[in-house]
């Protein structure tokens, strides 16, 4: 059988499963994953673990879809080829692994391979870092969602738009953000 693996780290429409789900009428089954891939605790990857035969074909878009540390990386690969005796191929990369034991380049491949990708995950996550601290000092960061408003803000912000009050200030009284504001203009109408 042949079994396409996709994952994308959310279901809240801000990432897309679709890149990784063309051609899909070529495989006999499709796992798709909403989780993260800092974790192989994922419902439909550990399934998709559990159908795999002797023969099967498991097909990822790439290597960071799959797994993104280079021990979790080499587990799900060993499982898949080692215990189950299928193989995997990575279409983005074009690499294909099996268990042949007598090709051990496929694993040295395999490790540099995983290894950049588990780096290039490391640098996206010092630069994030880097970055709200950056917006820390400069006071534009918060983790916290933005001031939910009472009915009697609401009015009063009503009022501070008919007098036409800055967009600034209005922010800066009401503790919210340009876009909380846009959109309390838009919901009530203002």
């Amino acid at each position: 059988m042949k079994f396409l693996y996709a994952r994308v780290s959310s279901n809240d429409g801000s990432q897309k499963i679709d890149r990784q789900t063309t051609e899909i009428e070529k495989y006999d089954e499709v796992f798709e994953d909403y989780a993260s891939g800092g974790s192989t605790n994922r419902p439909r990857l550990q399934e998709m673990l559990k159908w795999i035969r002797k023969g099967d074909v498991v097909e990822v878009h790439s290597i960071d879809r799959l797994a993104r540390n280079i021990n979790d990386l080499l587990q799900i690969v060993k499982t898949i080829t080692d215990e189950r005796h299928a193989e995997i191929y990575f279409i983005k990369e074009n690499l294909r692994f099996t268990d042949d034991t007598n090709n051990p380049f496929n694993k040295l491949t395999l490790q540099i391979i995983g290894s950049i990708a588990e780096f290039e995950r490391n640098m996206i996550k010092m630069r994030q870092k880097e970055g709200i601290a950056i917006a820390k000092n400069k006071g534009v960061y918060s983790k916290e969602r933005c001031k939910k408003l009472s009915l009697s803000k609401i009015e009063e912000l009503k009022k501070d738009i008919a007098d036409k009050v800055k967009v600034s200030d209005i922010c800066k009284k009401y503790g919210i953000t340009k876009p909380t504001f846009y959109r309390y203009k838009e919901q009530y109408q203002l």
